[in-house]
């Protein structure tokens, strides 16, 4: 872009996008964090924030800790902001703060249906996922259910359930 000084809010964050989708990392987080510059509480018209991005960008880099803070910098904004809850309760599990994963994937599940973007079947796995990770078993058994039950051939979820099962000694 030609004269840097002169782009707006939008024009950066739309800059970021490009950016992103190309992939160039370091030309998205320039932008996004032009953006916050100019007005930290952002919005884009389509709902999106740049903190979302630059959460992304740091969880793709392997920067956990940054990706947290800046997921959770997007949520203060829009509590039920689907992507970043489910990339803070990523980045929780990877870190084993189960208690906060679970937090965010469960108010993914208070999204209501026909607006949530995910497929509800991959929160529910992540519930388990982090319950058995846990060693709550009977919870990490009841939320496998749940996500095998909404995509019953899925050979992970099976997994995951055989797995609890034989921790549990229900495996004959």
């Amino acid at each position: 872009m030609d004269n840097d000084s002169t782009l707006s809010a939008t024009d950066w964050f739309n800059q970021g996008l490009k950016c992103f989708n190309k992939p160039d990392g370091i030309g998205a987080v320039r932008a996004f964090e032009a953006v916050v510059k100019i007005d930290p509480a952002y919005r884009h018209e389509d709902g999106d924030n740049p903190y979302f991005y630059l959460g992304k960008i740091s969880e793709i880099e392997g920067r956990i800790d940054d990706a947290i803070l800046f997921y959770s910098r997007a949520l203060a904004s829009d509590p039920y902001d689907e992507e970043s809850l489910i990339g803070r309760g990523s980045c929780s599990t990877v870190k084993k703060n189960h208690e906060g994963a679970l937090a965010d994937f469960k108010k993914v599940l208070d999204i209501p249906p026909e607006s949530m973007n995910a497929p509800l079947q991959h929160v529910l796995s992540a519930i388990a996922e982090n319950y058995r990770q846990q060693k709550d078993f009977p919870n990490a058994l009841q939320w496998g259910e749940k996500a095998l039950s909404e995509d019953p051939n899925n050979y992970r979820y099976r997994e995951l359930i055989a797995e609890v099962k034989k921790q549990m000694g229900d495996v004959p």
